[in-house]
């Protein structure tokens, strides 16, 4: 099992690099659900701490950024990292047409859920799968039991709940002439508080509480994830190194998450 880190800059990865084993880096321009997002020659920066590297490009790709998406990836390919983060198959379709190299981790968020879809998309060429956050541990185990395909799981860390393209936020700040300056917001709901992203990539909403699974075990699987978002710097080191400065909160991992529609009779 290694540690992998969603980092939140540069100066955090270099602070932590002997705590883990690889970064998660989102691609400007090309990813969502991160606060922070980091350029092609960031990436290079981060080559020079000799760690894994996954690049996250895990938004809906519409067909006027197909062009810039082929162009990253190319830049990609000739960096020679570990593995590339993806929602949109279109990743995968120009993988296949310019005959790239770089490993895929399929990673359709609320989709990742059983073993058998993930074996449909690593016979089609993914090496690793990230899986959902809204499964059980033993759905995670079984899905461990029954496919070969390297495997994420995220730890620790903010869950994404929601993402929308439109800007719900800032539009709504604009319609009542309220200061609409990006930056972190919160919803309040039910004596709950949801951290809410509002950037050029659109809107996404984050659980109202801190996943802490790291008293289980997840030995078999290939990388446990830890996010950094929302996190103090230093809170996170102390987490990477073991230490248990926040309550344990196992969020979906023993608790079924079964929706029904509700009827108005």
């Amino acid at each position: 099992m290694k540690k992998a880190a969603i980092i939140n800059s540069i100066k955090q990865a270099t602070d932590i690099k002997d705590l883990v084993s690889a970064f998660i880096v989102p691609v400007e321009g090309l990813s969502s659900n991160y606060e922070v997002s980091f350029s092609i020659d960031d990436i290079k920066k981060l080559k020079s701490l000799d760690k894994e590297i996954f690049v996250s490009i895990n938004k809906n790709i519409h067909n006027s950024e197909l062009e810039f998406l082929e162009s990253v990836l190319l830049e990609i390919e000739a960096l020679n990292i570990t593995g590339i983060i993806f929602y949109d198959i279109g990743v995968l379709n120009i993988k296949k047409r310019l005959s790239l190299k770089t490993p895929l981790v399929w990673a359709q968020e609320h989709l990742t859920t059983n073993y058998v879809t993930i074996n449909y998309w690593q016979d089609k060429g993914c090496e690793y799968a990230y899986l959902s956050s809204e499964i059980t541990k033993e759905e995670m185990d079984e899905i461990r039991e029954k496919t070969s395909s390297k495997l994420f799981v995220l730890v620790f860390g903010h869950i994404p709940m929601f993402t929308s393209r439109r800007h719900l936020i800032d539009n709504y700040k604009n319609y009542f002439s309220l200061d609409s300056s990006k930056g972190r917001n919160t919803l309040h709901k039910e004596d709950k508080k949801y951290p809410i992203i509002d950037k050029k990539e659109g809107t996404s909403v984050f659980s109202d509480y801190i996943l802490n699974a790291t008293d289980l075990d997840f030995s078999s699987f290939d990388y446990t994830v830890y996010n950094s978002y929302l996190i103090d710097d230093n809170d996170f080191l102390s987490v990477l190194k073991g230490k248990n400065v926040f309550p344990y909160e196992h969020g979906f991992l023993y608790q079924e998450t079964i929706y029904k529609v509700k009827r108005n009779d």
